[in-house]
């Protein structure tokens, strides 16, 4: 019933990579820039896993993986840039290379059938994420940014990958652990509508943040 909405969710990243495009001269260093990179990073992922088939004749399941590998590692990374904290600057390299390994771990354990979604690594890194997602917020409230933390991309960014991964995580997982069998239309549904928070979070920070408050 819902299927077609997973075609959607393109729309969804081009409508904010698009205001993303348009909001470049409020965004003036790199790791500003990076965000908007993200996005249209996604649309070109989007674009390559609905043909992956039909131009190669293989399950999408490969593109998907790198996907959560190279996303959940720039947001990782993107974290470690925003942390003002040695200690948690620190973390968030070990957290990265503890991320690394347990993909390549997961590579090793399925070896033998590489054509799954590798959903014990997608939440491992979920978690490190969401670890260093509050330590950014502490650090924030802890704080003189607190007062404009609403004007700054940052927040509203970090905000939409919570809303979107803390929430579907535990979902994936529930199809795996208790071999949940997976609704197409329920799946899409889910997906859709966790894209559109993070998408409309994603605009809104390109909207409504100042360039003073990006840097």
């Amino acid at each position: 019933m819902f299927e077609f909405l997973r075609s959607y969710i393109i729309y969804l990243a081009l409508l904010s990579g698009t205001i993303g495009l348009f909001a470049l001269p409020k965004l003036p260093s790199n790791k500003a820039k990076f965000l908007v990179l993200l996005i249209w990073f996604s649309v070109v992922i989007e674009i390559v896993g609905y043909y992956f088939t039909q131009w190669t004749g293989l399950l999408n399941f490969h593109v998907y993986n790198f996907y959560m590998f190279a996303s959940l590692s720039a947001y990782i990374l993107l974290l470690r840039a925003l942390l003002t904290k040695k200690d948690h600057r620190i973390s968030a390299v070990l957290f990265l290379i503890l991320f690394i390994v347990s993909f390549f771990l997961n590579i090793l354990y399925f070896k033998e059938d590489i054509n799954r979604s590798f959903t014990y690594s997608f939440a491992i890194g979920v978690l490190l994420v969401l670890i260093l997602s509050c330590l950014y917020l502490i650090e924030i409230f802890n704080s003189e940014k607190i007062l404009n933390f609403k004007k700054s991309v940052y927040f509203w960014y970090i905000l939409g990958i919570l809303v979107f991964h803390v929430p579907f995580t535990p979902f994936m997982l529930a199809i795996n652990w208790f071999l949940i069998k997976q609704d197409d239309s329920i799946f899409s549904f889910v997906v859709f509508i966790l894209n559109f928070l993070a998408h409309s979070c994603f605009i809104i920070g390109f909207i409504w943040s100042e360039k003073k408050y990006n840097y």
